[in-house]
Formats: C-alpha cells, structure tokens, sequence
C-alpha cells in the first residue's frame, strides 16, 4: 500500500573514498535540506572507510515520498554531482521501530562533532 512507511537505503561507492572528516562536513552541509524534507522521518548517515563506501538510511512516511524523492533533481543530480558518484538505492519494507528514547538533539552524532 502507497501510505506505507518506506525506509530508503542507499550506498556510494566513489572513486576516491573521501576522510571521515570530510564526509562529516558534507553529511553537516546537508542537514538543513533534511530538516526541510517533511516526508522523511528519521536519517542515519553511516560511513564505512574498509570497504570505501558510505551511504544513509531514511525513513519515509509512504511509499509515494520515497518514490517523489529518488525521481527529484536533488536525487537524480545534485547529490551525485556532490558526492562524486551515483549511489545504489533500494526501497525496503518497515518492521518495527524501536527507540529507547526521543531523540531531540545532536548528542554523540556528526552533527554537534
């Protein structure tokens, strides 16, 4: 069903695998355009420098957002102009979502680093 929450998983695998503290710096440049997209819910960037690869998991509200989004310019252009690469996506099922706690604030993440 279209209403569905939908997660969006995603890899790059550039060329040249960028520094952890470069990644940190675009992942920060491109908060804002999350803050800005009402359709995601939740965004986990994840870097993984021994395999050369980085990537992110969002959590769309439906099916219908996730779809908008990986047919949108910012998707289709922008981002891999930005990063160097196409990335490879896919479009997962929800199962449960579990957290201990409300996350209201950068603690801990690249963000507030």
């Amino acid at each position: 069903m279209a209403t569905e929450k939908r997660l969006l998983y995603c890899v790059f695998k550039p060329d040249e695998m960028p520094s952890t503290e470069k990644m940190r710096k675009l992942f920060k440049s491109s908060y804002p355009i999350f803050v800005g997209m009402d359709p995601v819910e939740f965004k986990c960037w994840w870097c993984n420098q021994e395999r050369k690869e980085w990537g992110a998991f969002y959590l769309f509200k439906s099916e219908a957002a996730l779809r908008e989004y990986v047919a949108s310019d910012h998707w289709t252009k922008v981002a891999p102009e930005k990063y160097g690469c196409v990335p490879e996506w896919y479009m997962l099922e929800v199962g449960a979502i579990i957290a201990k706690k409300p996350i209201t604030a950068f603690e801990g993440s690249w963000i507030d680093g």
